[in-house]
């Protein structure tokens, strides 16, 4: 019997809850997490927290919203904080609710709110992250005239966040009792992942005070330590690259951290310092990827102890798992299946451990997990009023082999899939380049599917998830290895009999971006593109992204002036000449990660030679719009990709 319901469709912006940001709390387990959704009608966002018992049962809305978030059970799991912003404009400040019943209180007032925090063991002090602006208090003598604005940093502005300047994040120490704080650093440094010792004495962070934190920022920094109290900072683990996901020891003696090393800023390791020595070394090796956050719309998931090890999310061939790993090296799965995993938190002793976890065919739900019984349960349904509704196709996964390289692919069915018809093909180009796809729910790759195609997306040379060396072949060669990837993938799946090899499509964001530019102007084969926010000029991309230096230098092989010929190479723009293929340019116009002036020379390029191209801009829109962007926007990418295919497919 045919499936009655309506297909996936990009109306899941509306429909599909999200859930996430995680708290576990000590005494019996019990999940806090915010639910977010969208009104269809308002088109506005509504987030708040809601709780349910570890082993699975009904849940109950703590908080009223309509902007709450990030939940954090106090160690004695008496209070709950969380974060509120009064309105959208607002920034977010820390208030508590009483556990067994009562209103919410605020509890602080900082001038520029609370960007993340944590509570002390005795559940007296919560250090908070809180940006400072220093000009803030300057006196404005002349306030009907514009204000310049200094920039004396490389990194003085950031994607989704917007304008930097001299703003930097600092800790903050807040008395529970009336809320009163007291600012503990200073200077011109930033601060993250806060995490306070058993004792309660000290505090370890990751601060970017090397000289050379223009080549990683954001991406990076020093493990510091300091007093409680505030007072001097000590940089106890000097130029290696901390991530986040600080923990200390249960003893206090070490930390344990997720980092990069200096020579690859895209593979992570966990590493563990001796707190007082500073001496550090790796615990893990390359065959896994610990989880690290994406900065700025999510922090790095927590690394912790139970007993005498340390446990953490990680990916590896596309997939997720739960590890551990001793102080000797000697790593161990905990938990592994085929699914892509999230938000990871923890009891505060590492037993219980929740997390969102999502599979090719179900999107994230909060599910945990009992290290010692290893018992689990999937504590929400947010999906399942959806769903109940809409189909979704398969997805098959398989491999292709290319210079004895094993090279791995999903393929995306339509719901009502007959293999005696035969299909168009999209191909899908992660971005990155040191993105990866994994066997995780993916809304875009539905949509397209749904709309009655095919999807082949696949993870070539450069893609995180499998080892060092394969996610660095893509270092000086965009364009190059990772292009005849794809297209061995494609050639591949054309070789089906269901597939039209006549109606290829390609799609693909930021890297992908770049990628789909790059084969429509070296191959014939695509009937139809659409690009969104892609790099088009590597010349020009230098100059514009916040991330130059920390991303272009590593990737491009150094400055423009001594690679020129190599930036130019590289470039999509310079084979706007061979594209025939027709165009779609979707851009955010506040993008920082990628200037829409990529786009903009692309267009100008394809519409001077009379090529087939439209460009659309998205308004107030950044790099990662599609993740925080207004849903209505959101919703109309979906639905320009899926027209502009149905029309050239």
């Amino acid at each position: 019997m045919a499936d009655q319901r309506e297909p996936f469709g990009s109306d899941f912006v509306f429909g599909l809850p999200a859930v996430g940001a995680l708290s576990v709390r000590s005494t019996d387990g019990a999940v806090a997490y915010v639910h977010t959704s969208v009104d269809p009608e308002t088109f506005e966002s509504s987030s708040h927290v809601e709780m349910a018992p570890f082993e699975g049962g009904e849940a109950r809305r703590l908080t009223a919203g309509p902007r709450d978030g990030a939940p954090r059970w106090s160690p004695d799991g008496s209070r709950l904080a969380f974060r509120r912003r009064a309105d959208t404009e607002g920034p977010s400040q820390l208030w508590l609710l009483p556990s067994d019943g009562g209103e919410a209180a605020q509890l602080t007032d900082l001038p520029d709110g609370v960007t993340d925090y944590a509570w002390s063991p005795d559940g007296q002090t919560i250090y908070c992250l809180g940006d400072v602006d220093p000009s803030a208090d300057e006196p404005d003598d002349e306030p009907e005239r514009p204000r310049t604005r200094e920039a004396r940093e490389l990194y003085y502005r950031g994607d989704t966040i917007g304008w930097r300047g001299e703003t930097r994040t600092h800790v903050f120490r807040v008395d529970v009792a009336d809320g009163s704080h007291e600012q503990l650093t200073d200077g011109d440094f930033n601060h993250r992942s806060l995490a306070v010792s058993p004792d309660g004495e000290r505090l370890a962070f990751v601060s970017d005070r090397s000289p050379r934190r223009f080549l990683r920022a954001p991406l990076g920094g020093e493990l510091c330590v300091m007093a409680a109290t505030g007072g001097r900072v000590r940089r106890l683990v000097w130029e290696s690259v901390a991530a986040g996901g600080v923990a200390w020891s249960p003893d206090g003696q070490e930390i344990a951290f997720v980092g990069m090393s200096d020579d690859n800023a895209w593979q992570h390791f966990v590493y563990l310092a001796d707190a007082d020595s500073g001496e550090c070394r790796r615990l893990t090796d390359d065959t896994v990827e610990p989880q690290a956050g994406f900065f700025p719309v999510a922090a790095a998931p927590p690394v912790v102890w139970y007993g005498d090890r340390i446990v953490f999310a990680a990916d590896a061939r596309g997939s997720s798992g739960i590890h551990s790993v001793d102080r000797d090296g000697g790593l161990r799965d905990e938990r592994a299946a085929e699914e892509v995993l999230g938000a990871l938190a923890a009891s505060p002793d590492g037993r219980r451990l929740a997390f969102v976890a999502s599979t090719l065919d179900r999107p994230g739900e909060v599910t945990t997990l009992d290290l010692d019984s290893g018992d689990s349960a999937v504590l929400t349904s947010s999906a399942a009023e959806y769903l109940a509704g809409h189909a979704v196709g398969r997805t098959e996964r398989f491999t292709v082999e290319r210079d004895s390289v094993q090279i791995e692919c999903w393929l995306a069915f339509p719901p009502d899939f007959d293999a005696s018809r035969r299909y168009p093909l999209v191909l899908e180009i992660h971005g990155g380049p040191n993105g990866f796809f994994g066997n995780g729910f993916s809304p875009l790759h539905q949509v397209i599917a749904c709309a009655g195609n095919l999807v082949l997306y696949t993870n070539p040379r450069g893609s995180t998830t499998y080892g060092e060396a394969f996610t660095s072949a893509v270092f000086e060669d965009w364009g190059g290895e990772d292009s005849r990837d794809l297209l061995a993938a494609v050639d591949a799946v054309c070789e089906r009999p269901y597939v039209d090899a006549d109606r290829l499509g390609v799609h693909g964001y930021s890297y992908g971006g770049f990628m789909s530019s790059w084969l429509i102007g070296h191959d014939q084969r695509f009937r139809a593109a659409a690009i969104g926010a892609p790099v088009t000029n590597l010349l020009s991309m230098y100059g514009q992204t916040d991330i130059a230096a920390s991303f272009g230098e590593q990737q491009w092989g150094g400055l423009p002036q001594d690679r020129l010929e190599h930036y130019l190479e590289r470039s999509p723009i310079m084979y706007v000449d061979a594209i025939e293929t027709p165009v779609l340019l979707q851009h955010g116009d506040a993008d920082i990660r990628v200037p829409i002036s990529q786009s903009e020379e692309l267009f100008a390029g394809l519409k001077r030679r009379g090529k087939t191209v439209e460009f659309i801009r998205y308004p107030d829109c950044s790099h990662l719009f599609l993740r925080v962007g207004h849903p209505s926007l959101r919703r109309e990418y979906y639905d320009r990709v899926v027209e502009w295919f149905a029309r050239w497919l």
